[in-house]
């Protein structure tokens, strides 16, 4: 006998389930008969996804379900992610007979739950800077006509600074802006080495969100594919190659997970990485006329579709 079928029946489990929540430490929303939130199953925050953690009612006992992982008993649950020595002293804290979590200990959702957001104001501000002093946008208006660069801009709340450094504005799918990330580009469209990239608004001051860039476009995408890539910059270009929405997960290792929604552009030299999370891959290099080793190992869809444009490629 399991010990969940040894404690069936010793909580009552549709108190348990409203009070899962509190009992989590996490903001759940109801679904059906369940609940749902956007974590992981140790709490940590999804980048995007609102629907990860699902909590329900099965066989007379409340259960815990990351998708695409682990499902566990509640009382499971609360042993290894909210301090309980055991079963009984789990089932004690469910019945409401312990106040052993204390979550001011569990820094992880404490963090997460006390996010600052930058005002939007501060972006509209930041919109008020002339584009043209920014390399990055120069640049693309070689590629592309300037309106369109422009638009792609504004839509994915890029800006520039009094330093002409490319802005990008982290945004949720709520709309709630969660920091910025500031690069300095050279005319050529290539990074700046001897700039390692900064944040004015850090995670050390609260600032601590997190989502994929361009996750603010996700909702509008329906049931089509989330076009996804690493960096920044090529989610603009691929953008304006393509006209589809797509996000950044802005660093190779941030794609953790399989998503049915996404249809993956990894760089070159990442595409194993990719593919091995179960997402959809597309090997878009086997659609570059340059002879494969004659492209760069570290080449990203973007330097494609630069060669395509440059050589009159379509």
């Amino acid at each position: 006998m399991s010990k969940e079928d040894r404690f069936r029946g010793i909580y009552d489990p549709l108190v348990a389930l409203r009070n899962a929540p509190k009992l989590m430490g996490m903001e759940l929303v109801q679904h059906g008969n369940g609940l749902q939130g956007g974590y992981y199953l140790n709490g940590d925050r999804h980048p995007y996804r609102k629907d990860k953690l699902k909590v329900f009612i099965s066989r007379g006992s409340v259960w815990v379900s990351e998708e695409g992982g682990r499902c566990i008993s509640l009382p499971q649950w609360l042993i290894e992610f909210g301090h309980c020595a055991d079963y009984k002293e789990a089932i004690r804290v469910i019945k409401g007979q312990s106040q052993a979590i204390d979550w001011t200990e569990h820094q992880v959702r404490v963090k997460e739950t006390t996010i600052k957001y930058v005002s939007i104001d501060i972006l509209q501000a930041a919109k008020a800077y002339e584009l043209r002093k920014c390399p990055l946008f120069c640049w693309f208006c070689t590629l592309f006509p300037e309106d369109r660069v422009r638009e792609a801009f504004d839509r994915y709340n890029v800006t520039t600074d009094s330093q002409g450094l490319a802005v990008f504005w982290v945004v949720n799918q709520d709309g709630r802006i969660l920091h910025d990330k500031r690069m300095k580009y050279l005319p050529t469209g290539r990074r700046d080495k001897n700039f390692g990239g900064t944040r004015q608004y850090r995670t050390a001051d609260g600032f601590s969100g997190r989502c994929f860039f361009g996750s603010h476009l996700i909702p509008a995408c329906g049931d089509g594919d989330i076009l996804t890539v690493e960096s920044e910059k090529s989610a603009l270009g691929l953008y304006l190659w393509t006209g589809k929405t797509v996000i950044a997960t802005a660093g190779k290792n941030n794609l953790r997970e399989r998503d049915p929604k996404l249809l993956c552009y990894p760089d070159k030299d990442g595409f194993e990485d990719w593919e091995a999370t179960g997402n959809r891959c597309v090997r878009w290099f086997d659609d570059w006329e340059l002879p494969y080793e004659q492209q760069p190992r570290t080449a990203d869809v973007m330097d494609m579709i630069e060669w395509k444009i440059l050589n009159n490629r379509k």
